[in-house]
C-alpha cells in the first residue's frame, strides 16, 4: 500500500539551476480550519522544496502542530528546504460538532473562520521579511486566505497564486454557474446550487475572501486533466479571459517508503489489510468534517455486519476547530459489535460524540443491499471497473510525463523565470 507520488525531479534533470531557483522563495499560507486544507498545501509545501526552493510553511502553533501529527511522510518533513512558522493562535471558540444543526456544514468550525482572518498582520510581516533578501517572493495560498495575504500587492517583488483544495467541478458550480456553457453541460441539469446550502455566515466569508482573489496571478488545482478535464477546461478558459493561469497538478500524496524503511512497526488496520485478498475490502469514511448520530452509527454498524462483506470502518467525530482543546465523549457500538466483525471486518477511531437521533436515518437493511450491490453484483463489479480506472489515470498523471507531473514542472518553470 505504497504511494509514489513525490519524486525527486532534480533527478530526471527538469529543474532551473541552484543558482536561479535560490532567487525564489515560496510562503504556503494554508486555511487552518479543516485538516485537508492543512494536509493538502504541506503536501504541495513538499513537492516544491523537491525543486530545490526554499518553501515557508506558515500558521498558527495550534494547527501547524496538528498537520505535522497527522502527515503521512515525517521523511519530508526533514527537508531543509522546507521552513514551519508557527504565528499565536488567535484566541476562538472550540464548541463540540452539532448533529441535529439545521445546515450540512460543519458550522461549529465557524468561531475558527472568524480567528484565521487575524492573521494578516502576521503573514505581512513575513513577507515583508523574506521580500528583503529573495529577488521573488511567491505566496500559495488557500483560497480562504485571500484577505488574509492582500498585502502582497503592496510588495514589488511577490506576486500570489490560490490553492484550491476542492475538486473543480465544485469551483465550476460555484464560479461559472451562470455561464453558457457551463449550463450546458447535460450531466449538471437539476443540480441545486452549493450556495443553497452554506450558513450565512460562511457566505459571507466567502464574499470578503473573493474580494481578494483577484489579486493572485492564477491558480493550483488539486486535479488532474484525466478525471476533471472537461471542468478545467472551462475554468481555464474562463480564467484565461481574465489573463489568470491554470495549473492542475494533482493528486497530492507523499511518496511514504522512506518512512517505512525506518520503521518496524504500522498501524494495526494495514496490518490486517494485508491479510486480505485483493480488492476483497470496503473502506468507510466520512472524513473529518461529518458527525454521525447515535442511530446512525448503529444502523451503519448492523447494516455492515449484516452484509457479510469484508469492510473497514473509519468511526471518528468531527474535528473541533482546535482538535486539542478537551477530550471527546465515547459512544459505543452494539454491545459485543467488534467481537463479531472480528473475521471480516475492523473498526478504528471509536471517539465519537454521544448525540441524539437525526431526521434522516438510513436503515441497516439499506446499507446492507448497497454494500452487497457495490461488492458482490455485476452492477457493483462495473463501478468498482471505473473506480479502478480513475485511481490507474490518476497515478499515471502524477509520474514522470504524466499530465499533472507536466504542470507542476510548468508551475515551477514559471516561478522561476
Amino acid at each position: 500500500m505504497e504511494v509514489s507520488n513525490i519524486q525527486d525531479p532534480r533527478s530526471q534533470g527538469i529543474t532551473s539551476s541552484s543558482s536561479k531557483n535560490a532567487q525564489v522563495e515560496v510562503i504556503v499560507v494554508p486555511f487552518l480550519c479543516m485538516q485537508s486544507h492543512l494536509n493538502q498545501l504541506l503536501q504541495l509545501s513538499c513537492l516544491i522544496s523537491s525543486y530545490n526552493i526554499p518553501v515557508h510553511y506558515a500558521t498558527t502553533a495550534t494547527h501547524l502542530r496538528q498537520v505535522k501529527l497527522r502527515f503521512n511522510s515525517q521523511t519530508h518533513l526533514q527537508n531543509p528546504n522546507i521552513h514551519f512558522h508557527e504565528f499565536p493562535t488567535p484566541p476562538f471558540l472550540s464548541p463540540p460538532p452539532n448533529p441535529n444543526s439545521s445546515s450540512k456544514f460543519p458550522s461549529h468550525l465557524l468561531p475558527s473562520f472568524e480567528a484565521s482572518i487575524q492573521l494578516r498582520d502576521p503573514v505581512a510581516d513575513l513577507l515583508r521579511e523574506i521580500s528583503n533578501t529573495a529577488t521573488r517572493v511567491v505566496v500559495i495560498h488557500d483560497f480562504n486566505m485571500a484577505y488574509v495575504v492582500q498585502d502582497v500587492a503592496t510588495i514589488p517583488n511577490s506576486e500570489s497564486y490560490v490553492f484550491s483544495p476542492v475538486s473543480a467541478f465544485y469551483m465550476s458550480i460555484m464560479l461559472l454557474k451562470d455561464h453558457e456553457s457551463f449550463q450546458s453541460l447535460e450531466e449538471l441539469k437539476g443540480l441545486p446550487t452549493i450556495q443553497e446550502n452554506l450558513p450565512p455566515e460562511v457566505l459571507k466569508f466567502c464574499t470578503l475572501q473573493a474580494d481578494y482573489q483577484s489579486l493572485a496571478a492564477g491558480t493550483i488545482f488539486n486535479s488532474c486533466r484525466s478525471i476533471e478535464g472537461t471542468y478545467l477546461d472551462l475554468l481555464e478558459k474562463e480564467m484565461s479571459s481574465r489573463n489568470k493561469k491554470v495549473w492542475a497538478i494533482g493528486p497530492l500524496n507523499s511518496d511514504t517508503k522512506g518512512d517505512k524503511r525506518k520503521s518496524h512497526s504500522q498501524h494495526r488496520c494495514l496490518e490486517w489489510l494485508d491479510k486480505q485478498a485483493p480488492k476483497s475490502v470496503l473502506y468507510v469514511s466520512f472524513g473529518t468534517t461529518t458527525t454521525m448520530a447515535d442511530e446512525q452509527i448503529k444502523e451503519l454498524a448492523l447494516g455492515l455486519e449484516q452484509s457479510k462483506h469484508k469492510f473497514l470502518w473509519v468511526l471518528r467525530d468531527a474535528d473541533k476547530g482546535d482538535i486539542f482543546a478537551g477530550d471527546v465523549e465515547r459512544s459505543p457500538l452494539p454491545e459485543g459489535y467488534v467481537e463479531r466483525v472480528k473475521e471480516f471486518g475492523m473498526v478504528v477511531g471509536l471517539a465519537v460524540t454521544i448525540c441524539e437521533q437525526q431526521e434522516q436515518i438510513v436503515t441497516s437493511s439499506t446499507i446492507c443491499g448497497v454494500v452487497k450491490m457495490l461488492m458482490a453484483s455485476r452492477e457493483g463489479e462495473e463501478i468498482r471497473r471505473k473506480v479502478e480506472e480513475i485511481g490507474s489515470a490518476t497515478c499515471q498523471a502524477v509520474e514522470e510525463g504524466g499530465v499533472s507531473r507536466l504542470e507542476l514542472d510548468s508551475f515551477i518553470a514559471h516561478i522561476t523565470r
